[in-house]
């Protein structure tokens, strides 16, 4: 089926993001702790104070991603009859997938567009159906299937 390999994929891709971002995190972590018993000069604290701020926004970016990935998993047992969060658009030209943002792919010949619900392009699409036509930037596709 369509939709679960293309899920899939964007799972896989989210993995990436948050081993990425898993690394970053361990990176800050070591660089914000600094040993208390050792002479260092006002420099050293201001650094630390920085990768201290770092890893929190990593952190932070990483909390995220595992939202995104449960999201992801939980779409993998269903299906949308309408324009929503987590559906699968096929065009006649791509795919878009409303949910989260990775980057563009390919599947079946045809480029995968993911995007969130927060994106512009999301309201050009909301509640249009099977056979209607939809504007994504300067393209016009036409609605081939909703799941």
């Amino acid at each position: 089926m369509k939709r679960t390999d293309i899920i899939h994929i964007i799972i896989e891709e989210q993995n990436v993001v948050i081993d990425s971002l898993k690394q970053s995190v361990d990176r800050y972590k070591i660089a914000s702790d600094l040993d208390e018993e050792s002479t260092h000069d006002p420099e050293d604290f201001s650094q630390q104070t920085q990768a201290k701020d770092m890893q929190l926004r990593y952190e932070k970016m990483l909390k995220e991603a595992e939202r995104n990935l449960s999201f992801l998993e939980g779409e993998l047992k269903l299906t949308h009859d309408k324009i929503e969060k987590g559906t699968l658009v096929e065009t006649d030209k791509n795919f878009l997938f409303v949910g989260i943002s990775v980057p563009v792919f390919k599947f079946e010949n045809k480029e995968v567009i993911a995007f969130s619900d927060q994106a512009p392009v999301f309201q050009n699409i909301k509640g249009k159906n099977k056979g209607q036509t939809v504007e994504v930037g300067p393209n016009v596709l036409q609605i081939i299937d909703i799941n």
